[in-house]
């Protein structure tokens, strides 16, 4: 499995935002079109390539899901981690590998909202509660709305830090607003 060094993040960065442009391009209310559109630019455009895996995994393709993660990972594509931890969490198209899993989020909760959201429920499951935080709370600033919506019920009930009506009602605002979603940018749903 290709791990992607700190050092790729900055160009990866640089470079994902022009590729979320093309790819939205494709967006369209025909999705036979919009699956082919993906098809046409994934051999440079590595977000068309994780939305024509996702299309592919949609449809149980979980190997073929696989192959195009794993081809976006390797152009640098570190928004593919989180999905290959998905396949490996539940063995859909590879053995399952909880800790192949881990290790993928892992290598990049500090630049992937989406992953540190998902990696947020290892550390839950080890009560690791400060670490559980930081990672919603890295998530939710990076639009994670899922990530939002955890943090304004912790804060809520006091569930695993102090209760704080102030932040719950902040985290619950941006939850609200649906329009900056990051599941929605890099995955096109």
């Amino acid at each position: 499995m290709l791990f992607i060094g700190c050092s790729n993040y900055e160009a990866a960065l640089k470079t994902i935002p022009n590729e979320i442009a093309q790819a939205n391009e494709c967006k369209s209310t025909n999705k036979e079109f919009e699956a082919d559109c993906y098809d046409l630019i994934s051999y440079k455009n590595s977000i068309a390539m994780l939305r024509s895996g996702i299309i592919a995994y949609s449809k149980g393709n979980y190997q073929e899901a696989f192959e195009k993660y794993s081809l976006a990972q390797k152009k640098g594509n570190f928004y593919a981690n989180s999905l290959l931890a998905d396949l490996y969490n539940k063995g859909n198209g590879v053995p399952k590998n909880q800790e192949m899993a881990f290790d993928l989020l892992k290598d990049v909760d500090n630049v992937d909202g989406i992953a540190a959201y998902k990696l947020s429920f290892y550390y839950l499951n080890k009560k690791d509660y400060n670490e559980v935080i930081e990672l919603l709370t890295f998530a939710a600033n990076n639009n994670v709305k899922k990530a939002q919506y955890e943090l304004s019920k912790i804060y809520r009930d006091g569930i695993i830090t102090k209760d704080n009506p102030k932040m719950a009602k902040f985290w619950y605002e941006k939850y609200e607003d649906k329009s900056n979603s990051l599941l929605r940018k890099i995955y096109g749903i």
